[in-house]
């Protein structure tokens, strides 16, 4: 799916279809706000839908913009965003990565189907809440959130990295 479609989902979810409310850049900026919850979910769950690999080739290296946290144990210090390789480089080492953001005329960053679906609903909630103070409704869809994003990725995550 592409982003404007989604982005013509939310409108429609938020009862916004003659564009009124919100423009398309607001949008976009609510619609990348669920998927980096959706992100940072799936890393804290220790989906294995996020790890990539990266190989360390000199003692010290710039962490990826995309890292969240290792995935597993390396002989590697992590202080702000530099890497030390306490071992002999080259070491590949797998990490948790951040879904990338949605382009305004790009393709939703997001591996399947469900999960967009789930991130359109996260947004539209996000742009109903915008005026709202009264949270006591989100921490039951909270809950309602996290169970559509392990049903999205076909059940409980692994554990196993």
């Amino acid at each position: 799916m592409n982003v404007s479609e989604a982005l013509i989902e939310i409108r429609n979810k938020t009862n916004d279809r003659d564009e009124v409310g919100l423009d398309n850049e607001e949008l976009l900026a609510y619609f990348n706000e669920a998927i980096q919850f959706i992100s940072q979910y799936l890393s804290a769950a220790n989906s294995p839908v996020l790890i990539q690999e990266s190989t360390i080739t000199s003692a010290t290296a710039t962490l990826p913009e995309n890292f969240i946290k290792l995935a597993g144990i390396y002989p590697v210090k992590i202080t702000g965003q530099q890497m030390k390789l306490l071992d002999t480089p080259p070491q590949t080492i797998r990490y948790y990565a951040n879904i990338a953001k949605a382009e305004m005329n790009g393709e939703v960053p997001l591996y399947n189907e469900a999960l967009v679906r789930v991130a359109i609903r996260l947004a539209a909630v996000y742009v109903q809440n915008q005026q709202e103070l009264d949270i006591t409704q989100d921490k039951g869809l909270l809950a309602d959130f996290q169970q559509a994003i392990l049903a999205a990725i076909g059940g409980a995550p692994s554990g196993n990295t």
